[in-house]
């Protein structure tokens, strides 16, 4: 399993849990609950936004690594015949 914060690397916006072998793809965002919870717990134990098969994932910049995870700003991902733009915006 690949984990991907999307968004800046001070405060990302969401964490993303990809599957590649099955093609799934998981979104967390942090809600006020974990808030107070430490780096990756905070959105894992967050709000889960959705669960999906994808096609393709497609990264506007090669994802940094730093702090034992990787930081992407946006993430584009190909579900069947449709784009879904995953960014901090």
């Amino acid at each position: 399993m690949n984990s991907f914060f999307v968004g800046n690397k001070s405060k990302p916006s969401f964490l993303l849990e990809v599957i590649p072998s099955k093609k799934i793809i998981t979104i967390y965002k942090p809600d006020k609950y974990s808030k107070n919870e430490e780096f990756y717990e905070k959105y894992s134990l967050g709000e889960m936004i959705i669960t999906t098969k994808f096609n393709n994932i497609f990264f506007s910049k090669k994802p940094v690594f730093y702090k034992n995870c990787l930081f992407v700003p946006k993430i584009i991902l190909k579900i069947k015949n449709e784009y879904f733009i995953v960014s901090e915006t």
